[in-house]
């Protein structure tokens, strides 16, 4: 069998939408791949605001047409907010597709993501995730995930609680779980992730630790003061209108972490959180020129 392989280049703050893009109307799951230039070794990391390159592949059959006019669809929506080039395009063959190379990602001091089925010569003190590949090179790519994952490592400590609300893939509760903490709670409105988290949660050894509910917060299930740690990586307005709920959900020492606050709503954010009683502890954004869409993490305390 033949595949075509597509082929975009994009900021890091879009490889959500193209990656999924790619996902729904490919087959398998989409890659992303970032430039080189930097030396792990020496303590280098990778540009956090450098374009990357997602790729995916469609199976070359009576159905190849339709999928690529879906893909072309949503790209051009996408170039309503930002200038894309054109989709590359390359046929490759059954073996080149099966036989992908996936790098692991260090995503914070001793937390390094690794691609499942892909060999890792691991140091003492790595946290090592096993993710699916297209999950694990998405997830090391967004900025907005890779915040909070950083701010994660930093916060939670062994026998923690951790809560997730919008949990998406699940990716921050595996990260807290594989970090210490006793058990996780996500949350998401949407059924498919629902779905995504449980079913990458239970690939990553986590299913007995963890708790996937739909809905948001206020929860019955989800108890006043029951979480050390809160992460929250969701848009401004979402986190204004739960402010309240999140302050209710962590504990008097506990931390919320949330990330993927644009510069022009993040004092919208901090006023929401300290007019429930929060205390604004730090905040942190990657350097960028364009500071209007910069993505800052928040972390809050009662």
């Amino acid at each position: 069998m033949r595949w075509l392989q597509l082929s975009i280049k994009a900021p890091p703050e879009y490889v959500e939408p193209l990656t999924h893009l790619f996902n729904i109307h490919g087959e398998g799951s989409a890659s992303v791949e970032r430039q080189g230039g930097f030396n792990p070794d020496e303590g280098e990391s990778p540009d956090p605001t450098a374009w990357v390159t997602i790729r995916g592949w469609l199976p070359l059959d009576p159905t190849t047409e339709s999928r690529k006019t879906a893909i072309d669809v949503g790209v051009r929506l996408i170039r309503h907010l930002v200038d894309l080039p054109e989709v590359e395009e390359l046929e490759v063959s059954d073996d080149e597709w099966r036989n992908q190379k996936f790098e692991p990602i260090r995503v914070g001091t001793n937390l390094v993501i690794v691609p499942r089925s892909t060999v890792y010569n691991a140091k003492p003190s790595d946290v090592v995730i096993e993710l699916e590949p297209g999950l694990a090179f998405g997830t090391g790519h967004h900025p907005t995930t890779l915040m909070c994952l950083q701010e994660i490592e930093k916060s939670v400590k062994p026998g923690d609680r951790f809560l997730d609300v919008g949990c998406g893939s699940g990716v921050l509760s595996i990260a807290a779980l594989a970090l210490g903490a006793i058990h996780a709670t996500g949350l998401d409105i949407e059924d498919d992730a629902v779905i995504s988290s449980n079913a990458n949660l239970k690939a990553a050894g986590f299913s007995d630790t963890s708790t996937i509910l739909a809905g948001s917060i206020p929860h019955d299930q989800v108890p006043d003061r029951g979480y050390d740690v809160v992460g929250a990586n969701i848009a401004a307005n979402v986190l204004i209108a739960l402010a309240q709920s999140l302050i209710d959900s962590v504990s008097d020492d506990g931390v919320i972490i949330t990330s993927g606050v644009l510069d022009t709503r993040l004092a919208d954010v901090v006023a929401a959180f300290e007019e429930v009683g929060g205390q604004v502890e730090s905040l942190e954004s990657p350097e960028r020129q364009d500071r209007s869409s910069n993505a800052s993490v928040l972390r809050s305390r009662h």
